[in-house]
């Protein structure tokens, strides 16, 4: 069946190249081919490509068969007819093989250092403690890095202890590798749900549909090096890691406490972490990954890309502690005058209310200068960025319920510093006091639709729906406004 379904070409030569290896066939034709394949390929194997140049099956004496393909998502373990559980891995670009099936020992020898002929713990390779911390776990990592450059050890000393690190420093992988130490039925997860080139050895489905691969030969995950920033307040603070995650990039990372510079955490910190204006800069190198997500009453499979632990770099600014202790204050302060707090915003839910106003109140109760007028209304999903830059404009501005009304030169704006809302833009009034009463008692459907004469008589201007691009929407706010853009502050 393999024969009338797969054409193989025998090898007679296997030159070495750079990226690549060259091979010569029997004919008298040459392919280049992945150099993954360069320490496995041997003469007088059999070669058959199953689509693109990547899809490889080698085809060797004793019916044992390698197959190198480009995987996509690496589902979760599911028992096979033998009784051992199986991961099928989605394959990209081969024509001729509809799926991989990897054996649970495969992905145990291979990623976990169990079932082989010397088990080794992961833990041993990476010089740590079975009860190590995560910040633990990077320091060992770090020190065993140290120990094999000095001892000019080969490349793959380094990859093992790379490898051993990546998976203890991944919370679900790591549950999963000691319970595969307690429990040798236990299945194995496909670290970071794979995504990458993979060389397996096992046997083609008589109907060759299907490879079956009981052994690893080699795996290098899809990667990217990128240089990304996150904002600590969109940040989740959990007991012993911070999980970053940028849900429009699809970026995921998770940081421990000798990246955070010392910083120390606790869970609580999510009750406030929204008055954090530090925003970290992070060097790091993403593998390529999947995750399923219930959307709409169907599974569907989200891509992601997901930090290697082994290689990231985080710089903060200079000014993050006293940005931590202000934020502390802002929360502090809110539960003290919560009463306050309480009154002043059942006045802004009737009519807008100056700035001024609230700050007298402010004072008059002797509140922290930590404590302005924004903070009365202001919500964990607010981006001060609009904020900012419309209050630096204006000549006034007012609170009414989750809105700011910023008065400019010639214009007064309405802005929702949230995702989902747009900017409404308004002729400026000759009496403020009339329109604020006006502007109370309508809703942004009605200027939108002019309901009851509102856009009308209040000198609705436009809305603008803000985009991915914060400086384009600056400069569609000023343009609108009848203001000169400044070159600097509007360039994306």
């Amino acid at each position: 069946m393999i024969g009338s379904s797969v054409e193989f070409q025998p090898v007679i030569e296997v030159l070495p190249g750079g990226g690549a290896i060259r091979c010569r066939f029997e004919n008298g034709t040459t392919t280049e081919l992945p150099s993954i394949l360069a320490r496995f390929l041997r003469c007088r194997d059999q070669v058959a490509f199953l689509g693109a140049a990547t899809e490889v099956l080698i085809q060797r004496s004793g019916q044992r068969q390698l197959l190198h393909v480009e995987i996509g998502y690496a589902g979760l373990p599911k028992p096979g007819k033998s009784g051992e559980a199986l991961i099928r891995a989605d394959l990209r670009h081969c024509c001729r093989i509809k799926a991989l099936f990897l054996s649970a020992s495969a992905v145990r020898q291979y990623f976990f250092l169990l079932d082989g002929d010397e088990p080794r713990s992961l833990y041993c390779v990476l010089g740590a403690q079975d009860a190590g911390t995560l910040d633990q776990l990077r320091v060992a990592w770090r020190m065993r890095s140290l120990e094999l450059q000095a001892a000019n050890a080969q490349a793959r000393w380094f990859s093992l202890a790379e490898r051993a690190f990546n998976v203890l420093a991944h919370a679900d992988l790591r549950r999963c590798y000691d319970e595969l130490r307690r429990d040798d039925d236990a299945p194995p997860l496909f670290p970071y749900s794979g995504c990458g080139s993979i060389l397996v050895e096992g046997s083609l489905s008589r109907d060759g549909d299907a490879f079956f691969a009981d052994r690893i030969l080699a795996y290098k995950p899809e990667m990217t090096s990128r240089k990304v920033s996150f904002l600590l307040r969109q940040c989740e603070f959990l007991a012993d890691r911070v999980v970053c995650r940028d849900r429009r990039r699809k970026l995921e990372l998770w940081l421990d406490s000798s990246l955070l510079g010392g910083i120390q955490w606790d869970l609580s910190w999510n009750q406030w972490k929204h008055w954090l204006r530090s925003r970290i800069e992070v060097d790091a190198t993403f593998v390529h990954t999947g995750k399923y997500r219930l959307h709409r009453g169907e599974w569907i499979l989200r891509e992601w890309y997901t930090a290697l632990p082994s290689r990231l770099h985080v710089e903060f600014p200079g000014d993050v502690a006293s940005d931590i202790a202000r934020a502390k204050a802002i929360h502090a302060l809110l539960g003290e005058h919560v009463d306050a707090l309480a009154r002043i915003r059942a006045e802004i839910e009737k009519q807008p209310v100056e700035h001024v106003q609230i700050q007298a109140w402010f004072d008059r109760i002797a509140a922290s200068r930590h404590l302005r007028p924004q903070h009365v209304t202001w919500r964990p999903d607010y981006d001060l960025y609009y904020f900012e830059q419309l209050r630096k404009r204006s000549a006034t501005w007012f609170l009414f319920e989750g809105e700011y009304l910023f008065v400019w030169n010639h214009v007064l704006i309405s802005e929702v510093p949230q995702p989902g809302h747009a900017t409404y833009v308004f002729r400026r009034p000759s009496d403020l006091g009339t329109f604020m009463t006006r502007y109370s008692k309508a809703t942004r459907e009605d200027f939108r639709t002019n309901r009851g004469n509102a856009a009308t008589e209040l000198g609705f201007v436009g809305r603008l729906v803000r985009g991915q691009k914060k400086k384009r929407w600056l400069a569609d706010v000023l343009k609108l406004a009848g203001e000169k853009a400044d070159y600097m502050e509007v360039f994306e």
